[in-house]
């Protein structure tokens, strides 16, 4: 055979497998829909950066969408995932009308719709209002978070707001620093470091960003002092060391759902703290309450504890818990045979790092890393302020008959972090395990969540509560 002639065949199929092969492995994910199964919306979840395939059995007239997208045919599509989490929408319509059917892709999110789903609570004594365990029944539509929200989602949405540099603190120098290493406008990886170092107040701004960005009312409304400064700060000053509450009470007239919160930014502020207004009517996005965040962790399963149980051993955790073991902690006489093996796998590494997401395993309802690797903001309602930590009004002068104290040296907060980090001890972590805002309120990561249509019902079908 003719040399030149083999070379221009091999090429020739070369080109033909780039331009027509090539492009169908790459398609991570291919959705087969039926026409008489599309409702008013449907909900395909995906992942951010991977490219998915479409296809309808019926002809389709347009597909309506902002994405990158290549009609394959006259009833499939491709579609190019974006790289931030969220959600995007393709409406379709086909010849024979003209209404539109709403596809939702969930990016890197859970789509979830519970319908009297059986959830059952552990008993938590350290809730004002204690209980030995209950179980309830929830209906209500869901979009979770698969993963802790990660460095580079918050460097990429909050960009403007981070400083290149910062000499005030180490919170500001490290994250003066993280942006110096981001590239703007980048691909957040799938498996990108979770975020940590974050406030209750930074969680709150990010969420109400991803609600404005797909034209959401935003949850959270932040109020700010309009008395003088210097008689503000020193009034929170003498209510956090006198934990009075009714001089707290004629401070802030609370009503409804609002929160005193630190305002802990990405540069420092002279005011100190804020208060944070709640919009019942949105159905953006938000921080998890904290038994919405309790029966996320459960996944579905009714072990107590947690996924691994009292009893399993450190090599059972790590499979759904990314944690290390600090050497100087350890305890040598009482180390399992697993414990020691594994050890030199999980040395904890210094600094504020933390590690990438999704590498375990999920619980059941496919969320990752609902234990360990960061702790997670979780916000309380009137039902679960604990003993020695509220913070929280939301029924106004009700609310008269619990004490105010700190929940950190340096703040009064209506929350607490959940579902250990990536130093915990896996012994102590369970779902009712959690963690005080410590650090000026900026130790925790997050994840965030929709109620669509605000439509969760909670009823309560069994409790043995203490009098």
């Amino acid at each position: 055979m003719n040399k030149k002639y083999l070379i221009f065949v091999i090429a020739f199929f070369v080109v033909i497998w780039s331009v027509h092969v090539v492009p169908y492995l790459l398609i991570a994910k291919k959705f087969n829909l039926n026409r008489e199964s599309l409702g008013a919306e449907t909900w395909l979840e995906v992942e951010k950066n991977e490219t998915v395939k479409i296809c309808i059995d019926s002809k389709v007239r347009t597909w309506e969408t902002s994405l990158d997208t290549e009609i394959l045919n006259d009833s499939c599509l491709k579609v190019q995932i974006p790289t931030l989490i969220g959600v995007s929408t393709i409406n379709v319509k086909f010849f024979d009308n003209d209404s539109a059917y709403k596809i939702n892709l969930a990016v890197g999110m859970k789509y979830l719709d519970f319908k009297n789903e059986d959830v059952f609570f552990e008993h938590d004594l350290r809730q004002k209002w204690e209980f030995w365990d209950k179980s309830i029944f929830i209906s209500g539509t869901y979009l979770v978070d698969k993963y802790p929200v990660t460095n580079c989602e918050i460097t990429q949405l909050l960009w403007d707001d981070i400083p290149l540099d910062s000499n005030d603190n180490w919170f500001e120098r490290d994250w003066a620093q993280r942006k110096k290493i981001a590239v703007r406008n980048k691909n957040c990886n799938k498996h990108d470091s979770a975020a940590n170092s974050i406030s209750l107040y930074q969680a709150m701004k990010y969420a109400n960003i991803r609600s404005i960005r797909e034209g959401l009312k935003p949850y959270y409304t932040f109020i700010f002092p309009k008395e003088n400064l210097e008689e503000k700060n020193s009034m929170r000053y003498k209510i956090r060391k006198k934990k009075d509450l009714r001089e707290f009470k004629s401070f802030y007239d609370f009503s409804g759902h609002k929160y005193f919160i630190g305002y802990y930014d990405f540069i420092k502020h002279e005011i100190e703290s804020i208060t944070v207004d709640i919009d019942t009517t949105s159905d953006g996005y938000r921080l998890p309450y904290y038994d919405e965040w309790v029966m996320l962790a459960h996944g579905g399963n009714k072990k107590i504890h947690s996924q691994w149980g009292y009893f399993d051993t450190f090599a059972e955790s790590t499979k759904y818990a990314k944690l290390c073991i600090d050497i100087r902690k350890i305890s040598w006489d009482n180390l399992d045979f697993t414990e020691i093996f594994f050890i030199p796998f999980h040395f904890c590494r210094n600094g504020n790092e933390s590690g990438p997401v999704g590498e375990l395993k999920p619980n059941g309802y496919g969320l990752y890393d609902m234990f360990g690797l960061v702790e997670e903001h979780v916000v309380y309602e009137k039902h679960n302020m604990m003993k020695d930590e509220p913070g929280v009004l939301t029924d106004g002068p009700a609310m008269m008959n619990f004490s105010l104290v700190r929940c950190a040296d340096n703040d009064v907060c209506p929350s607490c972090l959940k579902g250990g980090g990536v130093h915990s001890d896996w012994r102590y972590i369970s779902y009712d395990y959690i963690s005080p805002n410590y650090y000026d309120g900026r130790s925790g990561g997050f994840r965030l969540i929709r109620n669509i249509g605000n439509n969760a019902k909670w009823t309560e079908v069994k409790s043995n509560s203490q009098e």
